[in-house]
């Protein structure tokens, strides 16, 4: 017989209505119909007493200073609440509470969250905080998704689609200067050994066990000049990488990790320049706690075809060698540096070359690197940041990334050769501050001396920008942006400047620098001198020193 009380409640008032109707029903037939009855009036009656119990209960918590609740394993959010707890293993410990098993679980993923880039100092509004719980909620934490997307369209004076102003081999100012649709999706899956969540000391509130982070990135570029184009569309894998924590006993938040990574790299947001970028494939140790810092030892590098270039104008794009690099890069950072946190890299980098179809083979090399990065936070307003970097290098070593230094001509992009006598020296500084209520700015300073060795000549980069922000209210702001390059050599041999000036009305979640997601339209103007004509702007703006474009564009990252 079918236990469902509604089921059997109906079934019996069905056959008593019935009855009823007949006017007659057979005495033992309504005998055991109200025997029925009244078990399920019964069992009613106890569930009930158990919902009203466990109210009482739920309501006991949210006094002052409660009595503890029972214990509940509650591993996860979907676990009801009533399922009986498992025997403890040990007599003292308990089974944990679903709310510290919940800041358990988000301690965990912080400890897994890169913070060393531009974006990840974004400040995030009670309502964004509240959405990202729900998602959390919705997912169970099973996944993580975050991103980062802009597109939009734009027009140039020249009569084509919209250019980028910047002088060739140096990063440009990118607010209204951006030619092409990007965008990036990180998946982040975290794994916990089975019973992470049951047992745990009360004074430490921890997760037992190893747990694991794996992650994959898709990334896609559309330019603006073969716009919506599948042909033109390049799709890339940039990150997929996992990494294992709480493997060392009494320092839980140490890992280690292999795969293909962005490895804490450092940028400047208005430029997208990233002056320690050592992302690339391999293996290696972090976040291991060392006196007042942490540690990190990382064996990363990569590869890549090119051809070969000796001297400018020579080398020859369909004649491509092989190229790898290999790096071994040691941090030390997180630790007290002059009111900030400092932090301290040393990297041995060794670049080969294979043969290309005419038997030519580029000269193999090593160097070093030693960097120096100071990062203040909250030192004027509560999401103000400032950083500042000195590094110098040898080899291979001074391009301080992972990969080569490059320059791109008519002919293509080419990997420039790093003899051992080569050497270049670098210093950053950035802010981003917010010194007035309707007033955020951010700020970019770089100076780069390079000697390339044998026969080419040594090259100054001097580079300094602003972007102020007047927020007209919670939501409505006008941009500006304003940069200036200088290089003392470029690849065509001759010195060259750049100044880039935007206007840009925008709408967005919030009055802050980094508030996103952002819809705004643009005006740019951009001008250079002589020396560079033909250099900037591609084969529209050839004989121009001066040029205009205009658009729209949406800029997000979660």
């Amino acid at each position: 017989m079918n236990k469902n009380p509604f089921v059997l409640t109906a079934a019996i008032l069905g056959c008593l209505a019935t009855a009823s109707a007949e006017d007659e029903l057979d005495p033992a037939i309504a005998a055991a119909l109200r025997k029925e009855l009244d078990a399920i009036r019964q069992d009613y009656e106890g569930r009930i007493n158990q919902l009203e119990a466990r109210i009482k209960e739920l309501e006991a918590r949210d006094e002052p200073n409660p009595v503890p609740p029972a214990p509940s394993s509650a591993p996860r959010r979907s676990v009801p609440a009533d399922v009986e707890p498992r025997e403890t293993v040990m007599g003292e410990e308990e089974m944990m509470p679903e709310d510290h098993a919940l800041e358990a679980y988000d301690e965990v993923k912080e400890s897994f969250r890169g913070d060393t880039e531009s974006r990840n100092y974004r400040p995030q509004s009670a309502e964004q905080e509240a959405l990202a719980d729900r998602i959390e909620q919705v997912l169970e934490g099973y996944l993580d998704i975050s991103g980062y997307f802009r597109a939009g369209y734009g027009r140039s004076d020249a009569g084509g689609p919209l250019r980028a102003f910047g002088l060739p081999g140096v990063s440009k100012y990118r607010l209204g200067n951006e030619a092409e649709n990007y965008g990036e999706l990180l998946f982040s899956k975290t794994f916990f050994t089975p019973g992470s969540f049951a047992l745990y000391d009360p004074s430490e509130k921890a997760i037992q066990g190893v747990v694991s982070q794996w992650n994959l990135r898709l990334s896609y570029v559309n330019p603006y000049s073969d716009y919506g184009s599948g042909t033109s569309t390049t799709f890339a894998v940039p990150e997929i990488w996992a990494s294992f924590a709480n493997i060392i006993p009494g320092d839980p938040e140490a890992k280690i990790w292999a795969g293909n990574r962005f490895y804490r790299r450092h940028d400047i947001h208005i430029n997208d320049f990233y002056f320690w970028n050592m992302s690339g494939g391999g293996a290696g140790i972090e976040d291991v706690s060392m006196g007042p810092g942490k540690f990190a030892l990382a064996w990363i590098g990569g590869s890549t075809e090119s051809g070969i270039y000796d001297i400018p104008g020579t080398p020859d794009p369909t004649n491509l060698a092989g190229f790898s690099k290999t790096n071994i890069d040691v941090r030390y950072y997180d630790w007290p540096f002059f009111g900030g946190k400092g932090e301290l890299g040393f990297t041995y980098s060794k670049a080969n070359s294979g043969f290309d179809a005419s038997g030519r083979k580029a000269e193999d090399s090593d160097g070093v690197a030693l960097t120096l990065l100071r990062t203040t936070e909250g030192f004027l307003d509560e999401n103000s940041v400032h950083k500042t970097s000195i590094a110098i290098g040898t080899g291979p070593a001074k391009t301080f990334t992972s990969g080569f230094d490059t320059f791109t001509d008519p002919n293509g992009t080419f990997i420039r050769p790093d003899p051992d006598e080569s050497w270049r020296f670098r210093a950053t500084d950035h802010v981003v501050v917010k010194p007035w209520e309707c007033v955020s700015l951010g700020t970019a300073l770089v100076y780069q001396y390079t000697d390339f060795g044998s026969n080419l000549p040594e090259q100054h980069w001097v580079s300094a920008g602003l972007r102020p922000i007047w927020h007209l209210n919670e939501w409505a702001s006008i941009a500006f942006e304003g940069g200036f390059d200088w290089i003392s050599n470029s690849p065509n041999g001759s010195s060259g400047s750049l100044g880039k000036f935007t206007i840009a009305p925008q709408v967005s979640l919030g009055d802050e620098f980094y508030s996103r997601p952002v819809l705004r339209a643009f005006l740019t103007y951009a001008f250079w001198n002589d020396g560079q004509r033909g250099q900037v702007g591609g084969t529209d703006y050839a004989l121009e020193t001066e040029g205009f474009s205009w658009g729209v564009q949406m800029e997000s990252w979660w």
